[in-house]
């Protein structure tokens, strides 16, 4: 068996032995390689170089080996990463060809899971969380974000109160073990076991873009201003022991309030309980960021985006970031104007409900076509974003999200091709990319109402099957390829056969519904939103 040397030069630190253990782990699980610590002769080795800035990393040849120089332990980590993604992987293990120093552009590359629904990021194991937040990093993630689910509960005494605090802590710790920063979101969405009295007054919403989720409260109100805050103030007292660096504002969908005070509610009343919120969010957290979200502004026209721009030129020390998306294209006031406040702008794609119902029930959705395009109306004014993720079955939408954020000249292509190598093998990348371009017609296609091209359904298919034959075993046996495939049979049952009650359509739900640990069963009447859709499965509350 080869084996391969891995040095560390230099003073090392946990981060450090994380990202040779990290690098041991993936090469092992790809190769016949045993990979050792050693100094004589070793192939790889692994530095902090301070003249580097410290996100940034350095792959350059180090006599008959190869060095990764990062500027920080996280730029290290990016760098393993790179080296992981441009290696090969077959009898045995051959370094990385590429060489160079890459620095990243958008100071803020996140990820938002959305633990809810019962979807994968509620109900993984925490040794899952901890190996997907590793991946994510090795694509050049910064920060992960989640939210304390307060829609889902009655109060702080719900039973299932701190099983969620718990899973939210679950989630930072992996982050910061990892140097990433980690954020939350919070707004005037509470309980729903909160007093009637407080409830705000429903928005119109006349387009059906902004959507009523969740119990918001009126923050106009005297009383309701202060159950906001004291909710607040108990879920900053509750993340004291892991620390919080990032707190997200959201205006819509959850939140909102059509009061007389509070309306126009983007430029008005969010703006307002936002500064309270993040000021207290200070005293726990003295360096805490702010990222402002404007998403669904405007949406109809009510002089939010004007009105946001006058209130930040009266202050804008409270803010850091302003994050804008929407459905569809990114919105235009951003891109036309100067930024509200001067600040650095984020995006928000929609990598997870666009192209498939339910989200990821039939599959991978990759689409970065799409995702190519809406880039290129913002790569010259976004600093990066949070694309916010319901799920595994977008992993390649994060990937090509994350590394836009890191090189804003990057293309889609290019990151899927360095993805297929890796995921997959060298041997089938442009196979794999025509199969991704089949998959993503066929759902645009189905999105837009248009006909669904048949033999692209067809070759799509039979494609899958000729690239699964040729797979390493650690490829084919791995989600990342199992979602894919699944994916291609599960379009030929409904688009060609007509059908997903079929035993094919159902062999392929009921090995998606393992791998996104999704439950035949349920009393959440949201689950039906993630959970492939199985005929007998069932949702004993309901499908909201």
């Amino acid at each position: 068996m080869q084996q391969v040397a891995i040095t560390i030069e230099g003073h090392g630190g946990p981060l450090v032995s994380r990202a040779l253990a990290i690098l041991k782990e993936r090469i092992e699980e790809r190769c016949a390689a045993e990979v050792v610590e050693g100094r004589d002769g070793a192939t790889l080795s692994l530095a902090i170089d301070e003249g580097l800035p410290a996100e940034a990393f350095r792959i350059e040849q180090a006599g008959a080996g190869v060095r990764v120089s990062g500027g920080s332990p996280r730029g290290l980590l990016y760098g393993v990463g790179k080296l992981l993604r441009t290696s090969h992987y077959g009898e045995g293990f051959t370094p990385s060809a590429w060489r160079g120093t890459s620095v990243p552009r958008g100071s803020l590359r996140g990820m938002y899971f959305a633990m809810h629904f019962h979807n994968f990021y509620h109900l993984a194991s925490d040794a899952e969380i901890v190996r997907y937040t590793e991946d994510l990093a090795l694509w050049g993630v910064n920060a992960v974000m989640a939210i304390y689910p307060f829609l889902n509960l009655e109060n702080w005494e719900d039973p299932e109160a701190e099983p969620a605090m718990s899973r939210l802590r679950q989630y930072a710790r992996a982050a910061r073990d990892l140097d990433l920063q980690f954020a939350t979101g919070v707004g005037n969405t509470m309980f729903k076991g909160l007093p009637p009295h407080l409830r705000a007054t429903p928005l119109p919403d006349p387009l059906g873009r902004r959507g009523n989720s969740g119990h918001p409260v009126c923050p106009s109100s005297p009383e309701g201003h202060a159950y906001i805050l004291d909710n607040w103030r108990v879920l900053c007292e509750r993340l004291a022991e892991v620390g919080l660096d990032v707190v997200v504002h959201w205006p819509y969908d959850e939140g909102g309030c059509a009061c007389e005070k509070c309306l126009p509610w983007g430029s008005n009343g969010y703006l307002r309980l936002s500064r309270d919120l993040t000021l207290l969010g200070r005293e726990y957290f003295p360096d805490l960021k702010t990222v402002l979200s404007t998403w669904m502004f405007d949406t109809p026209p009510e002089g939010e985006w004007e009105g946001l721009a006058e209130y930040l030129r009266q202050g804008n020390d409270w803010v850091d970031y302003i994050l804008a998306d929407a459905h569809e294209d990114y919105p235009r006031y951003p891109l036309e104007h100067d930024v509200p406040g001067n600040l650095p702008l984020l995006s928000f794609p929609e990598i997870s409900m666009w192209g498939n119902w339910p989200w990821g029930g039939v599959g991978a959705n990759p689409l970065p076509a799409r995702f190519q395009r809406l880039w290129d109306q913002v790569k010259d004014k976004v600093e990066g974003g949070f694309p916010y993720s319901e799920g595994i079955y977008e992993d390649m939408n994060k990937a090509v999200a994350v590394q836009f954020y890191w090189d804003r000249d990057s293309s889609a292509r290019e990151t899927l091709e360095e993805y297929s190598d890796y995921e997959f093998g060298a041997g089938v990348t442009e196979e794999v990319l025509e199969l991704v371009d089949l998959l993503e017609g066929t759902a645009t296609s189905s999105t837009l109402g248009r006909p669904v091209d048949l033999a692209a359904v067809e070759r799509a298919r039979s494609l899958a099957e000729e690239i699964d034959r040729r797979l390493p075993n650690w490829a084919r046996s791995g989600w990342r390829w199992q979602i894919l495939l699944q994916r291609a049979l599960l379009d030929h049952e409904r688009f060609v056969v007509g059908s997903l009650e079929t035993p094919e359509a159902e062999a392929a739900m009921l090995r998606l519904m393992e791998i996104y640990h999704c439950q035949m069963e349920t009393d959440d009447p949201y689950h039906h939103r993630v959970r492939p859709p199985l005929k007998r499965a069932v949702s004993r509350q309901g499908n909201c």
